[in-house]
């Protein structure tokens, strides 16, 4: 025979922490903003209550003023005294009334409010009974789980949202990335354009005089061209030394900052097509500046040759006075010359001045992107810093929370076993009394309790579908409960093994106990009003549960549904 409050007959029930919450700083603003509303809502509203009982007032005294019209109105003494005793003897009668329907009305008050506590009491005891109060827990679990569904849903929808705006930001970046190199290669065609015109009309002007200049000029060229060689061969040895420092450079940080190494990329790759372009500018002034110049040598050399061959003349024509000297005329072409010299070596100097100019702005950049890579780094590192100490802040209140959470189910658990005890000790004084039948009024009792806890647990189920839980926690109470009350689990013969055949006929005398059954006086009074209460019972358990499974379908149903609609999505 099975007692259901017998406490080795019930499984411990299966508790599953709820996992911490961990919200964001600007979403624990947000919500002590709104909490903060209601009281702001009741300070306006009590703000306009009285700004509507001011103006109420002084539409009521004004409409005084205009009824009386400023006339005097006394009255005389006795009726003042007549009038004071009137109101005297009625606020005496409104005060016993009050008082009395106040006293009624804390009575009936009294009542009530004993009457819900009690109701409350019994609903608290049904509900702390083994079986609800597993379905309490599986209706915990249950609004737990929703939670974390709905919570999951907006994590898809946030990172899908997330997903579209960055794929959405990538393509318009490379739009414009190939919008702009677009436009640079157009720019520089132009420009090479513009320069082999230029170069073309430069050569054209200056091949007129390019065999007479080519003898005086061979000398020069090859000392602008050694020149120019050994600038060109320190300008890429440093270009190659600091090549190297930036590839050295660039192995170490390409990890860390891979984007940032990218756009410098392309910057430097910028930059050296600029001083390409620059240098084929440079070259072609050079050599129009050089040509020029040669045309102003020799021309001033003509000039020179012609002054000579007219001072002569005049130095034969009048040499007595003039003592005219070709040598001064020499010296002077001379340091017209050296000036020449002078101002193209400061040009070259000023150019030289430029580029150091350009490459320590280049520098100067570069240093920027990465102490800027170096600052995001380390913000990074403190954000993740105090990411760790919220983990652990959020760790230790979780284990705060089970300690008291274990306390509280060890207190529970003392509870129970005091429950316990005393409904053995009932148990055992029921069984002290005489003519019981316990075995019947256990079962009963054992129905009762099946019962109770079927209804109760299809209530939850409702309620759950409803508020749209998910009902997991409620099947598998359910099922512990089915298993280990052995409910529902009888023998059934499968259709193949059931037989017809006539295994013999029972005839008179075959039984030992015919003719000695007990008359109806012997038999227990309430037999027949137990049988059909068990009847009730049993009947009860099996509508609950094909609701139960119902239920259960129609869940299946939809999540079926919702799939299918998802997967045509």
């Amino acid at each position: 025979m099975q007692y259901s409050w017998l406490p080795q007959e019930r499984r411990e029930p299966v508790i599953r922490e709820r996992p911490p919450v961990v919200i964001s700083r600007s979403r624990f603003q947000r919500i002590c903003a709104n909490a903060s509303q209601a009281a702001k809502q009741e300070q306006l509203h009590l703000q306009q209550l009285r700004h509507e009982a001011d103006e109420k007032l002084r539409i009521g005294g004004e409409e005084l003023l205009k009824k009386f019209a400023g006339r005097n109105l006394c009255i005389s003494r006795e009726e003042e005294c007549a009038r004071e005793l009137q109101q005297k003897q009625n606020q005496e009668l409104e005060a016993k009334r009050l008082a009395e329907e106040e006293t009624k009305a804390s009575r009936l008050e009294h009542q009530k409010t004993r009457q819900k506590r009690i109701e409350a009491a019994q609903q608290l005891l049904e509900q702390l009974r083994p079986g609800p109060r597993e379905l309490q827990c599986a209706r915990l679990q249950s609004e737990v789980l929703r939670s974390v569904n709905a919570q999951r849903q907006v994590q898809a929808e946030f990172a899908k949202a997330n997903q579209r705006q960055a794929d959405l930001d990538r393509q318009v970046y490379q739009e414009q990335v190939f919008r702009g190199f677009e436009e640079a290669q157009k720019r520089h065609a132009e420009h090479c354009q513009q320069l082999g015109e230029h170069k073309k009309e430069l050569l054209q002007a200056i091949a007129e005089r390019e065999r007479e200049r080519q003898a005086a000029k061979a000398e020069e060229l090859e000392q602008s061209r050694l020149e120019r060689e050994r600038n060109q061969r320190q300008l890429k040895e440093q270009q190659d030394k600091e090549k190297e420092q930036q590839a050295a450079k660039q192995r170490q940080k390409r990890e860390e900052a891979l984007a940032s190494l990218a756009m410098s990329e392309q910057r430097q790759q910028r930059l050296q097509m600029l001083e390409e372009v620059e240098q084929v500018q440079c070259d072609i002034h050079n050599q129009a500046k050089g040509h020029l110049e040669k045309l102003k040598r020799d021309r001033a050399k003509e000039r020179v040759q012609q002054r000579i061959q007219r001072n002569e003349k005049l130095a034969k024509e009048l040499a007595p006075r003039l003592h005219y000297s070709a040598r001064e005329d020499e010296e002077r072409h001379k340091r017209q010359l050296e000036e020449m010299r002078k101002i193209h070596s400061a040009e070259q100097a000023k150019k030289r001045e430029v580029q150091e100019r350009a490459k320590n702005a280049r520098l100067a950049i570069q240093k920027e992107e990465e102490e800027l890579a170096r600052k995001i780094k380390q913000q990074e590192e403190e954000d993740r810093r105090e990411a760790v100490e919220l983990r652990l802040q959020n760790d230790h209140t979780n284990v705060q929370f089970k300690r008291q959470q274990r306390q509280e189910q060890l207190q529970r658990m003392k509870d129970l076993r005091k429950q316990l005890d005393e409904q053995v000790k009932k148990r055992i004084e029921e069984e002290t009394r005489p003519d019981t039948n316990y075995n019947r009024e256990a079962q009963l009792e054992e129905l009762r309790e099946d019962a109770f806890f079927f209804d109760y647990a299809r209530q939850l189920m409702g309620e759950a579908t409803a508020k749209g839980c998910p009902l997991k926690p409620f099947v598998r109470a359910v099922g512990q409960y089915k298993n280990d009350n052995r409910i529902g689990a009888g023998i059934r013969v499968p259709a193949h093994m059931v037989t017809h055949l006539p295994m013999g006929r029972r005839t008179e005398g075959d039984s030992k106990a015919e003719g000695k059954a007990k008359p109806a006086s012997e038999l227990e009074p309430n037999a027949e009003k137990l049988s059909q209460e068990e009847q009730l019972q049993r009947q009860k358990i099996e509508e609950n549960i094909k609701k139960i499974e119902e239920l259960i379908l129609q869940e299946q149903k939809a999540k079926k549904e919702a799939k299918d609609v998802e997967g045509e999505k």
